[in-house]
C-alpha cells in the first residue's frame, strides 16, 4: 500500500489550494454530514438523557489530561468519546464566536437557547461517538470495517471542512482499503486517503495529524506547513486519527461512567450540568505545576498544530507572531474570558494566563456548586511506577471502578505519547528555566500555592 518515490510536500510548499470558502463555511458541512448520518451506525436516542454518571477530566491546556483519559480508555468499566467534545459543540454553534460567549465559556442558558433541531442534532451526533476501544487488530470483519470506514469518512470531513470531500465515497474507499488488512491498521487507511486526495490537487496534509514525525518523513511526506490546515477548524490539531471502536448501547449509559476530557471544560461546567440532566457529575481536577504547564504551552503556541480559534483581527502576541505571519489569525488552546487583554502580551504571559484562568474557574465552580471532586496531580502520574499506581489506585476508588487487569497494565507500561510536542517527563521545563521563570508572576504563584504548589524548588 506505501508508495516510494513519490514525494508529497506539505501543502506551503509550494502548492496552492484553488478552494474557496463559502459565505457559511458550515451549510456544506452539514449537508456532507447529513448524507453520512445516514449510513452509520443507529444512534441511541436521548444519549444525554440516558447518561447516568459523567467524569469531567478539567484540567489546563498542556495539564495531561490526553495521557490521563487515554490510559483510562483500557477500563472496560468507563465509555469515552473518540475525542473530544469541542466538534460536536462547533457543529452545533456552540463554540467562538459562533456562541455569542466572547470566549470558551458556556453556561446553561447556551444550552436552553439552542434550536430542539440543533440540540437533537448534538445529541445524535455524540451519540453515534460515544463508546470504548475495540480490539486495534480487528479492522476487516464485513460489519466491523464498514463502521469503521464512516467513522473515518467522518473525521477526515470534518478535520477539512473548507474541502468538497464526498464523505460517501471516502468511506467507500476506506472499506476497501480496510479489506486489504494494511498494516497499521486504520492509520494507514487514513494515509492513504490523503495520498489520494492530495493527488488530486487538494491542500491536505498528513503533519496536522497525531502521528509519529518519523513515520512521516520516513513516508515522504515532506515537512509540516507553518500555517493553519484550514480557514476555518471544526477540530482543533492535531487531528484524531479513527479507531476500531465499539458503540455504547443503553445499559452503558446506564451502568457505567462516561469520561470527557478538554481544558476548555474549565469554564462549561454548569453547561455541562445542563447538557447531562440525569448523570451524577463528577469532576476530576487535573493540576500541574505551572512551570511545567507554561512550558507545554510555549511549545504547542510555536508548533505547527494547536490552532483553535481564528481571531477577526490580527494577533500581535510578541514572540509568537513572528515566527510565522499567518499566526497572526490563530489563537491556540482554550480562550478564557479576558483574552482580548492578552493580544498584544509576550507569549510566556499569554500561557501563564491561561494556566490560572483554566485552574481559577475550576476552583470557582467547586467553591459555588456542590460537586463530587477529587484532585490529582499530573506529577503522581509520571512518577515512579509505586506512585504512580498509588494514584491510580486513589482514582479508580472514587469512581467505584475495579483497577483490572487491562488499566494495570496500561499504567505500568506506560503509553505512546498523546497530542504531544515532546514525551512528557518530569523536569522537562528546567531545560529552560531561566526563560520560563520570567512568566512566574505574583497572581501566578498565587495560585500555585492554592493548588499546592508551595515551593518550586519541588515542581518536577
Amino acid at each position: 500500500m506505501t508508495r516510494t518515490g513519490h514525494p508529497h510536500p506539505a501543502p506551503s510548499a509550494g502548492r496552492a489550494s484553488a478552494v474557496t470558502v463559502p459565505p457559511d463555511p458550515t451549510s456544506s458541512l452539514h449537508e456532507r454530514l447529513a448524507a453520512l448520518r445516514g449510513e452509520r451506525t443507529p444512534a441511541v436516542e436521548d444519549f444525554t438523557a440516558r447518561v447516568r454518571s459523567l467524569l469531567v477530566i478539567a484540567s489546563s491546556s498542556r495539564g495531561g489530561s490526553s495521557m490521563l483519559a487515554e490510559t483510562l480508555r483500557a477500563s472496560p468499566d468507563l465509555v469515552h468519546l473518540q475525542a473530544e467534545i469541542n466538534p460536536f459543540l462547533r457543529l452545533a454553534g456552540l463554540g467562538h464566536p459562533d456562541s455569542g460567549a466572547g470566549s470558551d465559556r458556556l453556561d446553561a442558558g447556551h444550552l436552553e437557547a439552542l434550536p430542539a433541531a440543533t440540540r437533537a442534532l448534538l445529541d445524535e451526533e455524540r451519540a453515534r461517538d460515544a463508546g470504548t476501544p475495540a480490539d486495534p487488530a480487528d479492522t476487516t470483519g464485513s460489519a466491523d470495517a464498514g463502521q469503521l470506514a464512516l467513522d473515518i469518512a467522518w473525521r477526515l470531513t470534518v478535520q477539512w471542512p473548507h474541502l468538497p470531500l464526498d464523505p460517501l465515497e471516502l468511506a467507500r474507499r476506506a472499506r476497501d482499503l480496510l479489506a486489504a488488512a494494511p498494516p497499521g491498521g486504520s492509520a494507514a487507511v487514513t494515509l492513504e486517503l490523503l495520498r489520494h486526495l492530495y493527488d488530486q490537487g487538494l491542500p491536505v496534509s498528513p503533519w496536522y495529524y497525531d502521528l509519529p514525525p518519523d513515520l512521516l518523513r520516513r513516508d515522504g511526506f515532506g515537512s509540516p506547513g507553518a500555517q493553519s490546515p484550514a480557514p476555518f477548524l471544526v477540530e482543533e490539531p492535531p487531528f484524531v486519527l479513527a479507531r476500531p471502536w465499539r458503540r455504547a448501547g443503553p445499559a452503558d449509559l446506564r451502568e457505567r461512567t462516561l469520561v470527557v476530557k478538554t481544558p476548555s471544560n474549565a469554564y462549561r461546567l454548569d453547561f455541562l450540568r445542563a447538557l447531562f440532566p440525569n448523570a451524577r457529575i463528577r469532576v476530576l481536577h487535573l493540576t500541574r505545576n505551572p512551570a511545567a504547564a507554561i512550558n507545554g504551552l510555549l511549545d504547542g503556541w510555536l508548533h505547527h498544530g494547536f490552532h483553535a480559534h481564528r481571531m477577526p483581527t490580527p494577533l500581535a502576541i510578541t514572540d509568537y507572531v513572528e515566527q510565522c505571519p499567518d499566526n497572526q489569525w490563530w489563537w491556540k488552546f482554550d480562550l478564557p474570558p479576558g483574552w482580548q487583554e492578552y493580544t498584544t502580551a509576550p507569549l510566556l504571559n499569554v500561557c501563564a494566563f491561561q494556566w490560572r484562568s483554566s485552574h481559577q474557574a475550576v476552583l470557582d465552580h467547586l467553591g459555588t456548586v456542590r460537586t463530587d471532586s477529587l484532585t490529582l496531580r499530573f506529577e503522581d502520574l509520571i512518577a515512579g511506577p509505586e506512585r504512580r499506581a498509588a494514584a491510580y489506585r486513589r482514582l479508580t476508588h472514587w469512581l467505584g471502578i475495579p483497577l483490572g487487569e487491562a488499566l494495570l497494565r496500561s499504567i505500568e507500561h506506560g503509553i505512546a505519547p498523546v497530542a504531544a510536542t515532546a514525551r512528557p517527563r518530569a523536569g522537562r521545563w528546567q531545560a529552560r528555566a531561566d526563560l520560563i521563570t520570567r512568566a512566574l508572576d505574583a497572581p501566578t504563584f498565587h495560585l500555585a500555592d492554592r493548588l499546592g504548589y508551595t515551593d518550586p524548588a519541588h515542581w518536577i
